[in-house]
C-alpha cells in the first residue's frame, strides 16, 4: 500500500533553545520545541476548515501494536519524535501536501520567530518492512539534501540600523511595555523571538510540575539561574547533556511504523522515569543540601531543559553535577546505555557556550562507548574566565603536562571497578579534600613538571608522614604520579583531575 508521505523536522534545535542569556527564554523555547508539532500541526493545520479533512488521526500512533493495512483516517500521524513528524495521508485524498508545509511555516513566523524547520515529501510504502525502511530513508534523503539547499529566514533581519535585542542579538522588534521580559525598569524592546520563548515559559513550568507533581509535592523548579542555590563564594553551575547510546540504530532497526513508534514512546517514558527517580532522591536528601547551598524555600536545585527522548540537558549547582549525571544514567541504565558531558562554569558565563562545551565533553565520552554501546561514561570541562572555544584546545593548552596529558577522562559510570571509574576519581577527591590544602595545590602544579620534580615533592610529602591517597586500581600511578600503559601513546595522571573536582562533588559521597 503506497500513501502520501509529509515528513518535517526541526534544525538547529540546540542553537535556538540556548541563544537566549536568560534561562527563561531557553526553558519557553525547548518547550516550543518539543509542542510544536502536535500544539501547532496537528492541532491547528491539518484540523483546519481550509483543508477539509474529514478525519485527522493525531493520537492512535502511541498506542499501536499492528501493522497498518490501510491508514484509520484521512490524515494519519505516523509517529511525532525526536524532532520530527511524520504524516500519512490516505489514498484518493487530495494532495495538499505544499499547502500544508507553507500554512506550518507561516504560522510558525507569528507565534514562533526564529525556530528553523524543513520538509520533505514523498510516498510511502507500507506493504512490507523493507519497502517502509527503503520510503522512510529515501524521506530523510530529501530532507537531508533540503537542509544543504534550502536556508529559510525566520527572523526580522538587522540592518545595522535597528536597535539589537540585549538577549539574543536580533533585531528588537517588539516594545514590551506590559514588562512581560523584564518586570522592572523602563520599558524596553526585544525580539519577537524572546517575546514568544517568554510567553511560553510559563506554559512550560505549568507543564513541568504537573508531569512531575507525584515525586515533588510542593516544590518547585527554578526559573532564573541565580535561584539554584549556588552561593556567592560558590557561583558556579553545571550544565549538563546527556544522550543515549546508538540510538539511530535502534531506530533504524525499526520494521514498521508502529515498531519506531512505539520505540519513540518508550523512549520518552524511560527518560522520564529516570529524571522522576533522581528527583525522588534529590527531594529525600534536600534538607543536607542547606550545609553547601543556598536554597530558597522548596526550590529544587535542578532545572531540566531538554527532556522527554534520548537526548537530555538539565542544569544544577556545580557541586551537585557529577552526582546528578551519575545518578540518572544509573538510573537510565537498564533501559538503555548513555553517556554526559559536563560543562561547569561561572553564572553569568555565556550559555549557549557552556551548552557547546557540555555537547563537546559528551561527544569525548562517546569515544570509549563505541568499544561497548552497553556502557555509560562522563566527562567535562571546568571553564575559568577567557578560555580557547573549543574543548581539545582547552585540553591542549591547559591539561599538558611534561610527561603526559593531565586529563585523564572520560569517567566510567556503570562500573566501580574500571580503573577509570568515576567512583575512582571521587573517591581519591574526597581523600585529597582530608590533606593539608597547600599540599593537594603543590601537586596540582608539580604534576605539570618533570620526573625531579615530582620526585622532590613525593619525598617531602613522606617527611611529613604523608602519601597520595591509595585508590584500589590506581597503585600503578603512586609510586610516581604518572604511568604510560603498555602501548599508549604518552603518560597519564588521574590526580589532576581529582584535585580539580574538590569544590565540584558532594564532600564524602561518592
Amino acid at each position: 500500500m503506497k500513501v502520501q508521505a509529509l515528513l518535517f523536522d526541526t534544525r538547529s534545535i540546540q542553537k535556538y533553545i540556548f541563544s537566549g542569556s536568560r534561562l527563561k527564554t531557553n526553558i519557553g523555547a525547548s518547550y516550543i520545541v518539543d509542542h510544536i508539532f502536535e500544539d501547532i500541526l496537528v492541532k491547528k493545520i491539518l484540523r483546519a476548515p481550509q483543508f477539509g479533512f474529514a478525519s485527522v488521526d493525531g493520537e492512535s500512533w502511541k498506542t499501536a501494536s499492528k501493522a497498518l493495512t490501510t491508514l484509520p483516517a484521512e490524515c494519519y500521524v505516523a509517529y511525532i519524535g525526536g524532532g520530527n513528524a511524520l504524516i500519512l495521508f490516505k489514498e484518493g485524498v487530495k494532495d495538499q501536501r505544499k499547502d500544508i508545509v507553507t500554512a506550518f511555516t507561516k504560522e510558525l513566523l507569528v507565534t514562533c520567530p526564529g525556530l528553523k524547520t524543513g520538509a520533505a515529501l514523498g510516498d510511502m510504502d507500507l506493504s512490507s518492512a523493507d519497502a517502509f525502511q527503503d520510503s522512510l530513508s529515501g524521506l530523510y534523503r530529501e530532507l537531508k539534501e533540503n537542509q544543504n539547499t534550502i536556508f529559510p529566514l525566520v527572523n526580522v533581519p538587522y540592518t545595522g540600523l535597528t536597535l539589537a535585542c540585549e538577549v539574543n542579538g536580533e533585531a528588537a522588534d517588539f516594545y514590551d511595555d506590559q514588562h512581560l521580559i523584564a518586570k522592572n525598569g523602563t520599558a524596553r524592546f526585544y525580539s519577537q523571538e524572546v517575546r514568544a520563548k517568554t510567553a511560553a515559559a510559563a506554559d512550560a513550568n505549568e507543564n513541568l510540575q504537573e508531569r512531575f507533581s507525584s515525586h515533588i509535592g510542593d516544590y518547585t523548579f527554578p526559573t532564573e539561574l541565580d535561584r539554584l542555590g549556588q552561593r556567592e563564594t560558590e557561583a558556579d553551575i553545571a550544565i549538563i547533556h546527556i544522550d543515549g547510546n546508538q540510538m539511530g540504530l535502534r531506530f533504524s532497526k525499526c520494521k514498521t511504523l508502529q515498531e519506531r513508534s512505539r520505540l519513540s514512546c518508550q523512549v520518552r517514558k524511560d527518560t522520564e522515569d529516570a529524571f522522576a527517580a533522581l528527583l525522588d532522591t534529590i527531594v529525600a536528601e534536600y534538607d543536607s543540601y542547606k550545609d553547601f547551598l543556598d536554597l530558597e524555600d522548596r526550590v529544587l536545585p535542578i532545572r531540566p531543559l531538554i527532556l522527554g527522548g534520548d537526548d537530555v540537558t538539565f542544569i544544577c549547582p556545580a557541586r551537585l553535577a557529577l552526582t546528578y549525571a551519575s545518578r540518572f544514567m544509573k538510573e537510565l541504565k537498564p533501559h538503555f546505555a548513555s553517556c554526559a558531558g559536563i560543562a561547569i562554569l561561572p553564572t553569568a558565563y555565556p550559555f549557549f557556550r557552556g551548552y557547546t562545551l557540555a555537547e563537546q565533553a559528551c561527544d569525548a565520552a562517546k569515544t570509549p562507548s563505541r568499544k561497548d554501546a552497553d556502557t555509560c561514561w562522563l566527562d567535562f570541562v571546568i571553564l575559568h574566565g577567557e578560555q580557547a572555544p573549543e574543548l581539545d584546545q582547552i585540553r591542549d593548552e591547559e591539561y599538558s603536562g611534561a610527561l603526559g596529558d593531565m586529563h585523564f577522562g572520560p569517567y566510567r559510570v556503570d562500573d566501580d571497578n574500571d580503573e577509570h571509574a568515576l567512583a575512582k576519581l571521587l573517591a581519591c577527591s574526597n581523600a585529597f579534600a582530608k590533606m593539608p590544602v597547600n599540599k593537594v595545590k603543590e601537586l596540582r602544579f608539580t604534576a605539570q613538571k618533570g620526573e625531579a620534580d615530582i620526585h622532590l615533592y613525593l619525598e617531602q610529602l613522606k617527611h611529613i608522614g604523608l602519601q597520595l591517597p591509595h585508590i584500589p586500581g590506581w597503585e600503578r600511578f603512586e609510586e610516581n604520579v604518572w604511568d604510560r600503559k603498555k602501548g599508549a601513546v604518552q603518560a597519564q595522571t588521574p590526580y589532576v583531575d581529582a584535585i580539580e573536582v574538590m569544590d565540584y562533588r558532594i564532600p564524602d559521597v561518592p
